[in-house]
């Protein structure tokens, strides 16, 4: 089978490698994966640089996600051969995988492919996201670097739970396509105005929450802009600048400040709630409505595909 792999860690565009390598075979509990189509993330990144929380074993199939169908079960296993199924494991990116059933979502067999292999991780950060903000119908919610994938799904969420959302962009082109999905406003933010402009798009009503990504001046100047209760929830730190705030802006607002790991808040459902969340993305994402789209590369494109994905996103067709 065909597996991108490395040897060594690095730029992946200059470590991965298109081998031929024999198929694994699946041991009890596990399901061999005819893999159909892996995202490229920014996580996928981070891992062939031994930068990522999991570190590689050379040699090193790379790619965390994916979606296929299942071709071969191991004893012990319910999931039937043939089920289409969406997994997160390290070694995504091969024409083969073996999973432990434990660690895969089945779906249903007409759900589309492109949304299938973008099923787990960033639905999964951008449900715990919304459930973390605390927001309810009518709230507004801000969503800083408004174009991520994460930041789509999330204002698809919100659109379907009647929560108005305000997402931050870098440039004016950005903005259009946001309030396609349904945000009620994007904007770039004018250093020192953010709560200015905040203000007048929720007509003085403030935001009950924000999901951060950036940090910086951006963390500093959200901060500002929660209202009383206000939810602040940190997912990443794009910028390096550190935010900066009086304690008193956090204890007369009674704020909460929260850093989010999708890895730790899945860690904290129990198996009702988590399927919940499951049956939940299933039909939202599942709907024609729901936009999750991305440009197809076959694996050997792996260097192109590399440089696309700073502005779309990318899977691989195997």
């Amino acid at each position: 089978m065909k597996a991108l792999i490395f040897e060594q860690t690095g730029n992946a565009a200059d470590v991965l490698q298109l081998k031929d390598i024999a198929v694994p075979a699946p041991g009890p509990g596990q399901l061999l994966i005819k893999v159909a189509a892996c995202p490229v993330h920014p996580a996928d990144f981070l891992f062939t640089q031994g930068k990522y929380r999991y570190q590689p074993q050379f040699p090193q199939i790379a790619g965390l996600e994916g979606a296929g169908y299942v071709e071969a079960v191991g004893d012990g296993t319910y999931v039937p051969a043939g089920s289409l199924v969406s997994f997160f494991r390290i070694g995504a990116w091969a024409e083969y995988v073996v999973v432990d059933e434990t660690e895969v979502v089945v779906l249903p067999k007409e759900f589309p492919m492109e949304k299938a292999a973008q099923f787990q991780l960033n639905p999964y950060t951008a449900w715990g996201l919304l459930l973390e903000s605390n927001v309810k119908a009518s709230d507004w919610l801000l969503l800083t670097a408004g174009n991520s994938t994460v930041s789509k799904i999330l204002i698809q969420l919100a659109v379907n739970r009647g929560i108005h959302t305000i997402a931050t962009v870098r440039n004016n082109f950005q903005i259009e396509a946001l309030k396609q999905l349904g945000a009620d406003a994007a904007i770039v933010p004018e250093p020192g105005k953010l709560n200015e402009q905040i203000m007048q798009i929720t007509g003085a009503k403030g935001i009950q929450a924000a999901v951060d990504v950036v940090g910086g001046a951006l963390g500093t100047e959200i901060i500002g802009a929660l209202t009383a209760q206000g939810h602040l929830i940190v997912y990443g730190l794009l910028d390096p600048n550190p935010v900066q705030y009086m304690n008193a802006q956090v204890v007369f607002k009674n704020l909460l400040i929260k850093g989010f790991g999708v890895r730790s808040f899945l860690a904290g459902l129990d198996d009702e709630r988590k399927q919940q969340m499951i049956n939940g993305l299933i039909n939202v994402m599942g709907s024609d409505s729901f936009q999750l789209s991305a440009v197809n590369y076959q694996p050997e494109q792996f260097k192109q595909a590399f440089g696309d994905s700073s502005s779309n996103k990318v899977l691989f067709n195997f």
